[in-house]
């Protein structure tokens, strides 16, 4: 039975010489991959151009639990981009989004919440004409509320550090291994507590922005099982410099 549906792509993999395999975060069925044949090939109607990172696309297939790799009738793009993949900030952050999702999201089940913040977050980077150097860092964070290890922030003071262990800010401990240190703690609070309205607000120094993105990543590291680190937050380095 065909069945459709919305899905955000994650990544794409070049299959033999003509075809693909794509992730794809689906509304209706959670991660799921497809075979996309003869993707490469004169004559086909699934152009390699549908399956950059993070274009929405709306789809039909044949799904069918059983299977590990799924197959398309008919998809279109959900949502034309307008800057995300003509701006090159903003493609370098849609390549680490993607990186980070395609790590992150494992279920193939349904997560609505999930799939909506997913959606609205690039969305909103898409239509941003102001400052977004700090959307990939708000983005992790915001991530890690749905993945169930949003750091706790209610018990903050001053002089706290943030413990990457458990995820709470606390004072310094001689037997804290991973943490980020006091002053970086002050902006990493800020950083929590900054909507993605309120993200042109916030003042984080270079230098600031790339240490809190590593420490992000050793967070990850800690809280997602399997999760090795990412590949592409070095070319932020250089693209948001």
């Amino acid at each position: 039975m065909s069945e459709r549906s919305r899905g955000i792509v994650l990544q794409h993999i070049r299959y033999g010489d003509t075809s693909l395999i794509v992730k794809v975060f689906s509304e209706q069925d959670g991660l799921q991959s497809f075979l996309i044949k003869g993707a490469f090939s004169r004559q086909s109607k699934f152009r390699p151009a549908l399956f950059q990172p993070l274009t929405f696309i709306e789809y039909v297939s044949r799904h069918k639990a059983s299977r590990d790799l799924q197959f398309m009738t008919e998809v279109g793009v959900e949502i034309p981009f307008n800057t995300l993949y003509t701006d090159v900030k903003k493609s370098s952050i849609i390549i680490f989004i993607g990186e980070l999702l395609s790590k992150t999201i494992v279920e193939s089940t349904p997560n609505q919440a999930l799939f909506d913040f997913v959606h609205n977050a690039v969305l909103w980077l898409d239509l941003s004409h102001g400052k977004y150097a700090d959307f990939h860092l708000h983005f992790c964070l915001e991530l890690s509320r749905y993945l169930g290890f949003y750091p706790k922030t209610d018990r903050y003071e001053a002089n706290n550090v943030f413990d990457l262990m458990n995820g709470v800010f606390r004072p310094f401990s001689p037997s804290l291994i991973h943490f980020i240190p006091e002053a970086e703690s002050r902006a990493f609070k800020q950083l929590c507590s900054t909507s993605l309205e309120q993200l042109e607000n916030l003042d984080l120094t270079l230098e600031s922005r790339r240490f809190l993105l590593q420490h992000i990543i050793v967070y990850y590291q800690l809280h997602v099982p399997g999760f090795r680190g990412m590949q592409s937050h070095e070319i932020l380095k250089v693209v948001l410099s």
